[in-house]
């Protein structure tokens, strides 16, 4: 995996990540929402969501209806609401809070 990722970086020095985050806990929920959507939609609406659900606790446990609502504008949002909740359960229930490490480990 290790020598996978070195070619990658070799062959790609300078990607940058469209999608704003302050964490992995955001590049996470900001990839669930950037299925079948633009980047610069999908940061438009996380520039207010991650004021509102900060950790992954308050995404785990929030009002379904509500998170529908603040997600709508990039589309297929019931199911990236039970997406988006169903992983932050998981990493709360499971890891603690934490987004894991390793890939595998999820």
């Amino acid at each position: 995996m290790h020598a996978i990722l070195q070619k990658l970086d070799e062959a790609y020095p300078d990607v940058v990540c469209a999608l704003d985050h302050e964490n992995p806990f955001q590049l996470l929920i900001s990839t669930i929402l950037s299925a079948q959507c633009t980047d610069v939609r999908v940061n438009q609406v996380t520039k207010t969501l991650y004021v509102k659900y900060p950790t992954p606790k308050d995404f785990a446990y929030a009002d379904p209806k509500d998170l529908e609502q603040d997600i709508r504008p990039t589309g297929f949002f019931r199911n990236k609401t039970k997406s988006i909740m169903g992983a932050s359960k998981k990493i709360v229930e499971e890891f603690g809070g934490e987004v894991p490490a390793r890939w595998n480990s999820f």
